[in-house]
């Protein structure tokens, strides 16, 4: 998924990626694959092993706030 020239305010489609950091038996279980919502925050951020990289704080559909890192979203449209 590409993040390139989000802003605050976009529509944006999210999907978590852990595959290439856990095992599937570790991977939390989430119902829903996908998540649609409005990015609201956008944040640089220190995570081991990735390093300085942006985060994306969204407001998703079901009223739920999630954070993305960029390679995870994408805009709509």
């Amino acid at each position: 998924m590409r993040s390139e020239g989000l802003n605050i305010g976009d529509l944006v489609i999210c999907k978590y990626d852990f595959e290439e950091l856990y095992r599937p038996s570790t991977l939390p279980f989430h119902k829903r694959r996908f998540f649609m919502g409005i990015v609201v925050q956008c944040r640089r951020h220190t995570i081991y092993p990735f390093g300085r990289d942006i985060v994306y704080d969204v407001l998703c559909t079901d009223g739920v706030r999630r954070s993305f890192m960029k390679w995870e979203i994408e805009a709509v449209g």
